[in-house]
């Protein structure tokens, strides 16, 4: 697996005392300041890792955890001197795959990241990003070229409704809350602003009606996309 790192974190010692432990641990590091120039260099480098802080000038952490899982599926460490579990839960429904209190050890540090680096990730593409195929058996989806298929058959999405599907198939068995979705589909068609209305809401309610009628599901566990009452929505992938 690659080795690549992207640090995002404000403060300087940290930054520098960051990228110093993951070079000793063998991984290449691109650190960054800015959440924002964060999110960008993600977009570009497509690393293995991503360690966010959760205060950041700007964008917040939960917010730069959120835009990248947007796009990108990789592995997300948050670093926080927040203790409170409202903040650690908030930071993995907002898409991280771990959550580490300030002050870490190095070696505590490193070992964490190897662990959680082994961790399987269902559908996760082997190389190239947006190249290849996320394959949930009958059900297949190219991000590069907006194709969907199901049952070898091109699947007629529109834009918002092929966004949710490759958002849920990106994160297999994980809760996509409504908010969520709606805020991801706001950037997605450029409109400015994060607060989520009622009227956003629902229209996250009809994509998902409508992309499930064309998935074939009916009722609230369906085939592909089930619907986690009072939450959200989840890709269950069941082939069968």
């Amino acid at each position: 697996m690659s080795r690549s790192v992207v640090v995002i974190e404000d403060d300087d010692d940290l930054r520098r005392l960051l990228t110093q432990t993951l070079e000793q641990g063998g991984f290449t590091v691109n650190a960054y300041a800015d959440g924002a120039a964060g999110v960008d260099a993600v977009r570009l480098l497509r690393p293995a890792l991503t360690t966010v802080d959760i205060r950041l000038g700007g964008i917040d952490g939960f917010e730069v955890v959120r835009r990248i899982r947007s796009f990108h599926d990789g592995y997300i460490l948050m670093i926080s001197a927040l203790e409170d579990e409202t903040a650690a839960v908030e930071g993995f429904r907002s898409g991280a795959d771990d959550y580490v209190l300030k002050p870490w050890r190095p070696y505590e540090l490193r070992a964490r990241i190897d662990a959680l680096m082994r961790r399987p990730r269902s559908m996760r593409p082997a190389s190239g990003g947006e190249s290849v195929w996320l394959d949930a058996g009958a059900l297949r989806l190219h991000a590069g070229s907006r194709r969907a298929e199901l049952d070898g058959a091109d699947l007629d999405l529109t834009r918002s409704e092929f966004d949710v599907l490759h958002a849920l198939m990106q994160r297999p068995g994980d809760v996509l809350e409504k908010s969520w979705i709606a805020l991801m589909l706001r950037r997605q068609n450029g409109t400015p602003g994060d607060h989520i209305s009622s009227h956003d809401l629902h229209a996250v309610e009809v994509h998902m009606m409508n992309l499930r009628r064309k998935l074939g599901d009916d009722g609230r566990s369906g085939r592909w996309v089930e619907t986690v009452r009072g939450v959200g929505y989840r890709f269950a992938g069941r082939p069968d």
